[in-house]
């Protein structure tokens, strides 16, 4: 009898440079289109590939001293591994946002409300928030975690958690006991 090969599945190499430039031109024609039916500005947008991690595509604003800049980031792995998909659902969404922005601000507007989504229906775009995509043999971010403890012990905080802490933005608070989690020493993982 003939057993089946365990293969391990390899790993999805990121986008290649033609198609990213097929999503670069596919993001251009969006900004177009709603240029067009918003009557929005053309404001200035970096496209990027450097996105990793779980999202195939992250609309963020780069705020400096004097000055901001837009950019539309794409997960080039879940791009390659579900091209035809992202260029249909991704690129709408990202592009959504970037309008919305322009349009309302961001600040004044739910990430995936009313607004956001009236966009996405003039695009003729699914308004789905979220796809769910195998990610396997796509990199994955790797999270530190660090040790807090409270009176009923220690508390694994992702370095997302700690680093907010850290720079004073937020206090966490054990479940149980409600007491404010402290830092326990040399406590990276």
């Amino acid at each position: 009898m003939i057993q089946p090969l365990n293969i391990e599945p390899l790993d999805i190499e990121p986008l290649s440079t033609d198609k990213q430039q097929l999503v670069i031109k596919e993001t251009r024609i969006y900004i177009k289109q709603a240029i067009s039916l918003f009557k929005i500005k053309d404001a200035a947008v970096d496209i990027t590939f450097n996105l990793k991690g779980r999202a195939a595509g992250m609309y963020r604003i780069k705020r400096k001293i004097f000055s901001h800049q837009r950019e539309i980031r794409y997960n080039p792995y879940i791009f390659s591994k579900y091209f035809d998909d992202n260029l249909n659902t991704t690129v709408p969404h990202e592009v959504a946002h970037y309008v919305s922005d322009i349009l309302y601000g961001l600040k004044n507007i739910k990430p995936h409300g009313r607004e956001w989504k009236e966009i996405m229906c003039a695009f003729g775009a699914d308004a789905s928030v979220t796809a769910d995509y195998d990610l396997t043999g796509i990199p994955q971010k790797k999270l530190s975690s660090f040790t807090y403890q409270c009176d009923c012990g220690d508390r694994q905080l992702s370095s997302i958690r700690h680093n907010k802490i850290r720079k004073r933005q937020y206090q966490y608070y054990c479940k149980i006991c409600k007491q404010t989690l402290q830092r326990k020493e040399n406590s990276a993982v």
